[in-house]
């Protein structure tokens, strides 16, 4: 088959003589199964578009793995930060604009009473398990989702001492679950740190949310929204204003400040005082022209009305989808939540379903469309975009079918 990346590719071999993986971030490692059609590296973007190394180019739904949200180089964003950034990135004293970010927070997210910021989704969640560690005295903690690449978040990993194993009890979206693992440590547990699947529906996300407030409540434990994803995506103020169900702690990272690198941990006073109790501190936790550039994507955000874009958008993508899927007869089904979905495959046993999957994304890039297990809907996302890129997954699927 003919290589449409053969610049990455040869890159990506060089890379791999210097860097381990070949990258910074594990999900964008290039899948062997789609060598020769998935790019390496991408260069440039703008809006919703992206161009790789050899110059193809895509209408992006995996936008850098969420922290798109407007569009890629969105001018406002990229002139704030280009403002602050001629006045100094970092300072020997704090920036005035930590004061103003934190107070936006504060009016934003309905559990923030309190803000502190750091650089990556890891470090806030992270931060967010040691207060509330430092706040209730207890050690373990409760987790569903993934949360990053620390020890507490992944005990079992190679490279973890031992000792740290028992703290973290990871359990499914299941409130069943959650009530058998408080119970089984009842005054153990320090926190409940979820984040969202992809794959369910707002009653299901609402009925466990709820359920996880009124267990947690219960058992004296801190609940904590990983709100990495869903931040400033599902709504301003996240899955806890979308859902009406407020946590103790959140974390916000990825759509914040539309790519720029910045982290937020936010929660009630009272829960946030455990600061002065412990060590937490980052040299770039200050560095201003992120904070910039996240001011400027909440102020777009808000003016423009971005969320009602992002669900009537992501909606019409979906119901696309499956619409199609239905018609072609494949087991391919969108689900979830518009502004960010999944993608699923079912075939007649998992393997088909894997070579289901590869078909299809082959097929996608082919065609000049980036996919990703979860899709991201971004502002920059027209109806012009979408009506293209449902014509591109119809040719996928019907390409798919003829070959399966």
């Amino acid at each position: 088959m003919l290589n449409r990346v053969p610049k990455g590719d040869a890159l990506y071999e060089r890379a791999l003589r210097t860097i381990p993986w070949g990258t910074q971030t594990g999900s964008k490692r290039p899948a062997a199964e789609l060598r020769g059609v998935a790019p390496p590296y991408i260069v440039r973007g703008k809006g919703c578009r992206i161009w790789d190394l050899d110059g193809n180019e895509y209408i992006d739904y995996k936008n850098a793995c969420g922290p798109i949200i407007l569009g890629h180089a969105y001018d406002r964003v990229n002139a704030a930060a280009m403002e602050q950034m001629a006045l100094g990135a970092v300072h020997s004293a704090a920036h005035p604009i930590e004061v103003e970010l934190a107070e936006e927070l504060t009016r934003t997210a309905p559990c923030a009473e309190m803000v502190r910021f750091l650089k990556s989704g890891a470090e806030v969640t992270s931060a967010a398990v040691r207060i509330a560690r430092a706040h209730t005295g207890r050690e373990k903690v409760i987790s569903s989702g993934y949360h990053g690449w620390h020890d507490w978040s992944l005990p079992r990993t190679k490279g973890v001492p031992a000792a740290l194993r028992e703290l973290t009890i990871s359990i499914p979206w299941d409130a069943g679950r959650l009530e058998e693992a408080l119970g089984q440590c009842r005054g153990e547990v320090a926190c409940f740190i979820l984040s969202l699947p992809y794959d369910r529906t707002e009653g299901e996300v609402r009925d466990f949310l709820r359920a996880a407030r009124a267990l947690t409540e219960r058992e004296g434990v801190l609940l904590v929204y990983d709100e990495i994803v869903t931040g400033f995506r599902l709504a301003m103020g996240g899955a806890q204003e979308r859902f009406g169900v407020t946590p103790d702690l959140a974390v916000f990272s990825k759509a914040m400040a539309n790519g720029f690198p910045i982290g937020a941990v936010a929660g009630r006073r009272e829960v946030m005082a455990a600061w002065d109790a412990t060590t937490i501190s980052s040299t770039f936790g200050g560095e201003a022209f992120s904070m910039a550039a996240a001011l400027a994507t909440i102020a777009e955000l808000r003016e423009k009305r971005a969320h009602d874009h992002l669900w009537r958008m992501g909606g019409r993508l979906m119901n696309g989808i499956n619409a199609m899927a239905s018609d072609v007869g494949l087991g391919i089904r969108a689900e979830g939540l518009a502004p960010v979905f999944s993608v699923r495959f079912e075939g007649r046993d998992a393997e088909e379903g894997r070579r289901l999957s590869t078909a299809f994304q082959r097929e996608l890039l082919m065609r000049g469309v980036m996919p990703y297990s979860v899709w991201y809907i971004t502002y920059s996302h027209s109806e012009k975009d979408i009506e293209r890129t449902l014509q591109v997954l119809r040719e996928a699927m019907e390409e798919v079918k003829a070959e399966a």
